[in-house]
């Protein structure tokens, strides 16, 4: 499949930085014989002058320059995950912290749960994996699914931003229509975006990626999600019912995520979530197009 990018740079708008479809330069062999990350990070960012420009380009490189491949449950190296070319989220994201750690740029690891399309085929995977590794493994099933990216630390702006090697996004605004956006989702990847429908847990996790240290979820798909949409949605019927799970459902994600309880036990109310999801973006899509025709 040919890809396609359109890189929209706005130095002076930090969450509005990329709108981009489609991967380049897969083909192209990273040359990993005599790897420096220090020295390719370098190259990469040669043009940029601030932390924030820099992330952003770095973001570009892996996002474009790595494929996205599906879970084999192997452990890899950073000089591995680029001999092959690519990886799933996490390794994605391995590469990206590595790169933005060599140029003194903070930033710290991220685990989610996000809503997904039905797949049965994954909650039978996700039983059996249960059973033969504990509970952690139940953070993805038939609705649900986990999924790893980064925050970057802004000096300009002193907030920490989400970044996501996998959709190729930067930025609050951006992460939000990308992750939530009830309209055309402009990503590296739609049919990625689309498939995970919206997220209901986000945590930033330890140097082990084992234990979440800080609870993300309200800031990201209740603050910022209202935010971007003009504080609309919490004015909307569906909006109590949604803030009410995503504080549940994060919490039990937690848990999961610590291998101390096992997700699977809250079906219903990831189904529920859903179906609020759903109502959410029918009750601000009617009352705009009742805006319209008034």
């Amino acid at each position: 499949m040919k890809k396609l990018f359109v890189l929209l740079f706005l130095a002076a708008q930090p969450f509005l930085v990329f709108a981009q479809s489609n991967r380049t330069n897969l083909t192209e062999k990273i040359d990993t014989a005599n790897l420096n990350l220090r020295a390719l990070g370098e190259q990469i960012t040669r043009n940029d002058g601030t932390d924030y420009q820099k992330a952003a380009s770095l973001l570009n490189w892996v996002s474009n320059r790595l494929e996205w491949l599906a879970t084999d449950y192997q452990r890899r190296t950073v000089k591995e995950i680029l001999e092959r070319g690519g990886g799933n989220c996490y390794e994605l994201a391995e590469v990206y912290l590595a790169l933005v750690r060599e140029m003194n740029i903070k930033s710290r690891p991220i685990a989610e749960i996000n809503l997904s399309r039905l797949n049965p085929e994954r909650q039978a995977a996700a039983e059996q994996l249960v059973k033969e590794k504990g509970h952690r493994a139940s953070v993805f099933g038939a609705r649900h699914n986990d999924h790893r990216w980064l925050e970057v630390y802004d000096e300009t702006s002193g907030k920490w931003l989400p970044v996501d090697p996998t959709m190729n996004v930067i930025g609050v605004e951006q992460w939000v229509k990308a992750r939530l956006g009830f309209g055309k989702r402009v990503t590296i990847d739609p049919v990625i975006s689309d498939d995970m429908i919206a997220p209901f847990a986000v945590f930033v996790t330890d140097a082990s990626k084992a234990n979440m240290i800080e609870n993300r979820s309200t800031y990201y798909m209740v603050d910022q999600f209202n935010k971007v949409y003009h504080g609309e949605l919490s004015k909307l019927p569906s909006w109590s019912k949604w803030l009410g799970l995503i504080r549940q459902l994060s919490e039990h994600s937690r848990l999961a995520f610590e291998k101390k309880e096992n997700l699977h036990r809250y079906t219903k109310q990831i189904e529920e979530l859903d179906s609020v999801y759903r109502d959410l973006k029918d009750e601000y899509l009617k009352s705009h197009q009742e805006l319209a025709r008034g």
